[in-house]
């Protein structure tokens, strides 16, 4: 989240490979929309619980946060539910909240709301959340009814980030539990939950909402695991908006008439991404590390397989992220040079997994075969194993899950705090480097602008040297939709507002 799925404190079992259906003999009612999406819905409603990426992305249709971000830009928020605020002092923020808002189930919304909002997702509490990393532990005032102030642990540089990712929970749904909150959602948000099945969520316009109601009467999530399913949907008007749209189908959708494609690099990166403890030679080895590195040939995954906007990685972190550098060296393909580092590493003929997720990332089947064979031609013998995501997830947190690497992303929603969080010793994806936890907690906290420049490059040039995962490329993200669908907002960090979209002929 902060839209990434690399990690959840709940899972459950995959969904089918190709997920959903597409067989309703016409197209949506009206005032529906339908939306194909494609990454299945592996969490559930628990908040603060998963960083899945479909999650994220139906929680902002349910739930409201504190502060707006329209255009993404994290130095440009707008009112949501706190009318106003300021820096008090290095650690204080106060809120003026807005008055006459509801939750969908009628509660009134008020300052305890953002109490126990904030004090669970910034670990205060110490209850499970995924969202810790974004924060650090953070007691809320309760100044007035219409005021709190957020007093943080330490200073921190990233709190409109972690602010856009917390939404706001009603205190009695928290004092609940969130076995309570799992399968019920219940925000202030645009949209109500009306009926889910595994992979379909149907949700109706909030009609007391404190803005004006949604122009959508019914927002229809579905899930379809099949790029050229999708397309065909949507070409047959039996969708009207799909995402994660392959390269191969941009031109002849967008020569389609009443189709509407759009093209972006995400702020995400996709990477191979290990999970400590299974293979002791890649735990141990650098050297073995640098020599899958250098046997993969990135720049001709970007161009012949992915293509669209993708390219190839020069960072750990998203190239849409404040503070990005380009790291050095390039790491373009070397075989002869893997070839060595194989043999030296004792590593030649050594066997694993890499698991990717057709459907989800375009070309991943492709991609992941591809780096098959490149590997094989330096001496080691990896093994493609496709699931879909809540199936990669589910073997990478398993104790006997039998991948080494995993072809997935992390979206950074353009600030470095969530971008490099992944790779601190708290999360699964990590080598336990010291310098890196340090390096992490030390940019969170740092708020001198040129300070915290410094300190995310060399955190950069530390993972580019150590390789505790492998950059391979920043996403092509595209979405294509019906032109009835006007005014839809999809930003390269995958916020996606069906709220201000409104429905032509």
């Amino acid at each position: 989240m902060g839209a990434g799925v690399l990690l959840s404190l709940t899972l459950f079992a995959a969904c089918s490979p190709t997920g959903g259906s597409t067989d309703d003999a016409g197209g949506p009612a009206d005032g529906e929309v339908r939306f194909l999406i494609a990454e299945n819905f592996w969490a559930d409603w628990t908040p603060y619980a998963s960083t899945a990426q479909s999650q994220h992305r139906l929680n902002r249709q349910i739930y409201d946060t504190l502060m707006d971000f329209p255009t993404g830009r994290l130095d440009a928020p707008e009112p949501m539910l706190a009318t106003s605020w300021e820096q008090v002092d290095e650690r204080t923020w106060e809120f003026e909240l807005r008055e006459d808002v509801t939750f969908h189930d009628g509660q009134e919304f008020g300052p305890d709301d953002v109490k126990a909002s904030f004090e669970w997702a910034s670990g205060a509490t110490g209850e499970e959340s995924i969202l810790v990393d974004r924060w650090v532990p953070t007691q809320v005032e309760v100044v007035d009814e219409n005021t709190v102030r957020l007093v943080t642990e330490t200073p921190l540089a990233s709190i409109f980030d972690a602010i856009r990712q917390t939404p706001i929970i009603a205190a009695e749904d928290v004092a609940a539990g969130a076995d309570a909150m799992a399968s019920e959602p219940n925000g202030t948000g645009p949209f109500k939950l009306e009926k889910e099945t595994p992979t379909k969520k149907t949700m109706v316009a909030n009609q007391d909402y404190w803005r004006d109601p949604a122009a959508i009467d019914t927002l229809v999530w579905e899930y379809v695991g099949d790029a050229q399913t999708r397309v065909n949907a949507l070409k047959a008007g039996q969708a009207d908006v799909i995402d994660r749209v392959p390269a191969e189908h941009h031109e002849s959708l967008a020569s389609t008439d009443g189709i509407a494609v759009e093209s972006m690099t995400a702020a995400e990166q996709v990477n191979l991404w290990s999970i400590p403890g299974r293979v002791a030679a890649w735990d141990e080895n650098p050297d073995l590390r640098r020599a899958i590195m250098l046997a993969i040939d990135r720049a001709s995954l970007t161009e012949n397989l992915v293509q669209g906007e993708s390219r190839p990685a020069m960072s750990h972190m998203p190239s849409e992220t404040l503070y990005y550098v380009e790291n050095r060296p390039s790491y373009e393909q070397d075989v002869e040079e893997a070839s060595r580092l194989v043999k030296e590493s004792g590593a030649e003929g050594l066997e694993f997994e890499i698991w990717a997720a057709p459907g989800f990332l375009p070309a991943a089947d492709k991609v992941g075969q591809a780096i098959v064979a490149m590997l094989e031609k330096v001496g080691l013998k990896p093994k493609l194993v496709t699931a879909d995501v809540a199936g990669l997830v589910d073997d990478s947190t398993k104790k006997n899950g039998t991948g080494l690497l995993y072809h997935i992303s992390w979206a950074s929603g353009g600030e470095p705090a969530s971008a490099v969080g992944i790779y601190t010793s708290a999360n699964r994806w990590h080598l336990a480097d010291p310098t890196v936890d340090e390096l992490v907690a030390e940019g969170k906290r740092t708020v001198d602008p040129a300070q915290r420049e410094g300190v995310y490059a060399e955190l950069q040039a530390r993972l580019w040297e150590t390789l505790p995962s492998l950059p391979l490329y920043y996403s092509d993200f595209t979405v294509a939709r019906s032109e009835r669908v006007e005014g839809l907002q999809i930003l390269p960090n995958y916020d996606t507002y069906f709220y201000p979209a409104t429905l032509g002929e």
